[in-house]
């Protein structure tokens, strides 16, 4: 029984590709274990320099290093969702929607759901100033009024000659979950106040990524606000119920403390678990001071161990991470060296790697005087398919072709596409005898084909051209023109020809 003839969509053979060249990779692992001693010398070095002062160091240089990582960390924890925010409340999305009338309430709804979805925020919402309507992400949860407690975070922030605010406060739509609202203020073009709209992190998601931050440092973090009263803690317990000024110790020195500006301070305090080294940093943006802090009494044998499990982090990480380069420079130049050197519609070789496969060839059949014979085919009437089909079908017939073709050959023999609707096959230890019943066992596999193109079946067919290496060929380029010939006159004949020069 016939099979049903493939539809050119689906189409897609997957031809065995030549393995690329190797790749010489000694001076890149040289390099690499040159980058790995370095690294290990100026790390023990490093090490033994500093040893005998390990307890400053922590102190007035590790302590600081740290605290600026984690001022970096976390201020981008807040900052963005103030970015987010500040963008909300310049959406004219936004603004057109309130100026409209707030009609379509799915808009609103829509929009703040994605604002939260997109950026992982707990809440998103908007406080309408023209109907006091409290829009979240799920619908209105309420119309706020001056007679709630609850809201007096709207009339406070509306009263107040900021562009935006941060707000500690429970959310009513997440059954009370103790949160940072960032309220911004929404105005539309004529400075009209508009509403409040923002986005809210809850204070417990937020304090656990502090913990995650106190595990990676092997630091306390912690942030109060202005008034000594601890708003983040990994801790939850503590969080909006213990002040500094009123904790053993660092009670001493709470007045400096909240007079600390954005450059670093170092404090020293001591409680009951010991002496403490504290590095404030007063943030802005929030009107709120990070608090970082370590154990002095364990600071000389941890940084004793945080050396060596650095040093051993390192090097393991350079090792992996120099395995990945290698790996990935390898693939990149596999990659590289394919392309170079193949067709990538049909996986044939290209052109030019072909030619120098020729070359070397024509060298070695010439040295041993082996028989070589080489073959140039063309599609026939491939411009009129195209032309009535379009490339597409056009790209999906050189694929079939080119399938058909390599499939027809044996492992030793080498085929490319020489370019357009032209493939070029170089049949080694092959006679003319020999390259003529290749050349028919090729045109017998192309008639095989029934190609469905979705308006029509096409049966290609090859006209081929054959030369044999002779005594009076010095050079490939010969070689390649007598076939080239040779195809023209087959051209000449008709369709599905084979002609010998």
């Amino acid at each position: 029984m016939k099979q049903k003839p493939p539809h050119f969509s689906q189409v897609n053979p997957q031809l065995p590709r030549n393995r690329p060249l190797r790749n010489n990779m000694g001076f890149m692992i040289l390099v690499i274990a040159i980058i790995l001693l370095g690294f290990s010398i100026t790390s023990t070095l490093s090490y033994l320099a500093t040893k005998d002062y390990v307890v400053n160091s922590a102190i007035f240089e590790t302590l600081p290093l740290i605290s600026n990582n984690i001022y970096s960390e976390i201020e981008a924890e807040i900052m963005n969702p103030i970015n987010v925010s500040s963008l909300m409340s310049n959406d004219t999305f936004l603004i057109n929607w309130v100026s409209s009338g707030e009609q379509d309430i799915n808009q609103i709804t829509e929009y703040l759901n994605t604002i939260k979805e997109k950026y992982g925020y707990d809440s998103a919402f908007f406080v309408s100033n023209i109907s006091g309507n409290y829009y979240y992400y799920d619908g209105i949860l309420k119309q706020v009024s001056p007679e709630d407690a609850h809201d007096d975070w709207y009339y406070t922030f509306r009263s107040l000659n900021k562009a935006y605010v941060l707000d500690v406060d429970t959310d009513e739509a997440a059954n009370g979950m103790l949160t940072i609202f960032i309220n911004h203020r929404l105005k539309n073009l004529k400075g009209d106040f508009l509403g409040a709209t923002g986005v809210g992190l809850q204070l417990s998601n937020l304090g656990k990524k502090f913990k995650y931050y106190e595990e990676e440092f092997d630091h306390k973090i912690y942030l109060i606000d202005s008034s000594g009263l601890i708003q983040v803690h990994s801790n939850p317990n503590l969080v909006a119920t213990n002040n500094i000024r009123y904790m053993e110790g660092i009670d001493e020195i709470s007045d400096a403390i909240l007079t600390t500006g954005e450059t670093a301070d170092i404090f020293e305090y001591t409680d009951q678990t010991g002496t403490k080294a504290l590095s404030v940093r007063y943030i802005p943006e929030f009107d709120w001071f990070l608090m970082v802090e370590k154990n002095e009494d364990d600071s000389l044998q941890m940084a004793k161990e945080s050396m060596q499990k650095n040093i051993l982090i390192g090097v393991v990480i350079t090792i992996i991470v120099s395995g990945l380069l290698l790996w990935l420079l390898n693939s990149y130049n596999k990659r590289l060296e394919y392309l170079a050197s193949h067709d990538e519609l049909t996986g044939l070789f290209n052109r030019r790697a072909f030619h120098n496969l020729m070359e070397r060839e024509f060298e070695v059949a010439r040295r041993h005087d082996q028989p070589t014979s080489l073959l140039m085919l063309d599609i026939d009437e491939f411009k009129n398919i195209n032309d009535i089909y379009g490339h597409i079908v056009g790209d999906k017939l050189l694929q079939m072709v080119a399938y058909q073709i390599h499939a027809a050959l044996r492992g030793i023999d080498v085929v490319a596409r020489w370019g357009g609707d032209e493939f070029t096959i170089l049949l080694v230890n092959t006679d003319a005898e020999g390259a003529q019943t290749a050349a028919r066992r090729i045109q017998e596999e192309i008639g095989k084909v029934a190609f469905d193109t979705g308006r029509g079946i096409i049966s290609p067919s090859l006209s081929i051209g054959i030369t044999s290496l002779n005594s009076e060929d010095l050079d490939a380029e010969n070689f390649v023109f007598r076939a080239d010939q040779a195809l023209y006159q087959s051209k000449d004949e008709g369709k599905n020809q084979i002609k010998t020069i």
